[in-house]
């Protein structure tokens, strides 16, 4: 099963003027990722930091006094302007033909969920408290965000995950044939004594590509996917069923799921951590421990952003995002070590590895840890 631009009946419409401005905007982001960012810390020291020498006598001390000498660089405010608008430009190229087809998209939501043959589930929770700093924020700038929620058929923050992740990929020069699922599943086969699980659960499933990947290419397996978002989690219901692959979707929080001790042989997550507060994701992986049956492997992939080793001018240029771009916990995650949250929930061997792409440069940041086949050693 291909997992990006894969046909299914959840797809908003897009007609040849649609399609024209969306590869308008693609073309747009890749010169300006490709051609102009890389030039960034130039002009830093070429035009920023003689600014803010000129101004204060001094160079920059801090992390803040760096942004702040960034912005002194005309080259640097040139490229933030467009950048960010690249990113509105986005949402719009997606959400035209998503607002155009909204009821066909909810009529296909509501007979693919009522089907009697239906193959899997979805189980929301009307009462499930969401964290403040993501429930109603446009993470992304993505409209009304990951937990936007219009009414019982509303699919549109699931439309606008897959359409504008694919376009935001595409942006940054990932290929077609990419997928972070695949480079996962093609990691666990390669791994001496992999066998394939019974029990599947990815935590932040979101639109539910991924979950219907694992289900596809595990037909053997029960797969879970849990997330916050009730439009999320309809759209990936029903992108699911008009695949023909069984998933159980669950409205949840992930450092609260609702699953019995044990219960799943393979967890995993995509590009979550850093869509969280470190709370959550300390919490996230002790129930990860919990859940993994004796013997069990968990795998958390996310961007490769780790700060430790960065300088101050790094930093900064990796902190664009918190500001422009509503990435709240962006450099929470770049900062803290995920991978020691593992071992303080229980694992007593955490790896961290990198996860070659499939169809693009570069590889994906992964943390992975096995349960012991005897659970006796539970912290």
């Amino acid at each position: 099963m291909k997992v990006r631009d894969t046909r299914h009946d959840l797809l908003p419409k897009a007609t040849p003027d649609d399609v024209s401005r969306q590869q308008a905007v693609v073309a747009l982001r890749r010169v300006l990722n490709s051609k102009l960012y890389g030039r960034n810390s130039a002009y830093y020291d070429s035009e920023g930091a003689p600014e803010f020498a000129a101004a204060t006598g001094r160079a920059p001390q801090s992390v803040e006094e760096v942004e702040a000498a960034f912005f002194m660089s005309p080259h640097y405010r040139m490229w933030s302007a467009l950048n960010r608008s690249a990113q509105e430009m986005l949402w719009t190229a997606v959400g035209i033909p998503i607002v155009r087809s909204g009821e066909e998209m909810a009529a296909a939501y509501s007979r693919l969920s009522t089907a009697p043959g239906r193959l899997g589930a979805l189980h929301l929770k009307d009462d499930l408290a969401k964290e403040a700093t993501i429930d109603g924020v446009d993470v992304h700038l993505q409209p009304g965000g990951y937990t936007l929620d219009r009414g019982d058929a509303d699919v549109a923050a699931g439309a606008f995950y897959e359409t504008g992740g694919n376009m935001y990929s595409f942006g940054l020069g990932g290929g077609k044939g990419d997928s972070k699922s695949g480079c996962a599943i093609r990691w666990l086969e390669a791994k001496e004594g992999w066998r394939p699980p019974r029990r599947i659960l990815e935590i932040g499933c979101s639109a539910g590509a991924a979950t219907a990947h694992y289900a596809a290419h595990f037909p053997d397996a029960e797969v879970h996917g849990v997330d916050m978002g009730a439009g999320l989690l309809r759209y990936a219901h029903a992108r699911a069923e008009s695949l023909g692959v069984p998933v159980i979707f669950h409205q949840m929080d992930a450092g609260d799921l609702a699953f019995a001790d044990e219960s799943f042989d393979l967890i995993i997550s995509h590009n979550l951590l850093h869509e969280i507060s470190g709370e959550t994701r300390r919490a996230m992986m002790c129930e990860t421990y919990r859940l993994l049956a004796p013997g069990g492997l968990t795998l958390h992939q996310d961007v490769p952003l780790r700060l430790e080793t960065k300088t101050m001018v790094e930093v900064v240029e990796k902190a664009w995002d918190v500001r422009f771009n509503n990435e709240p916990y962006w450099l929470t995650y770049g900062r803290e070590d995920v991978a020691a949250d593992l071992t303080a929930a229980g694992f007593p061997d955490v790896r961290q590895v990198m996860l070659p792409k499939l169809d693009a440069p570069g590889g994906w940041f992964a943390i992975v840890a096995e349960k012991p086949a005897s659970s006796d050693s539970a912290p």
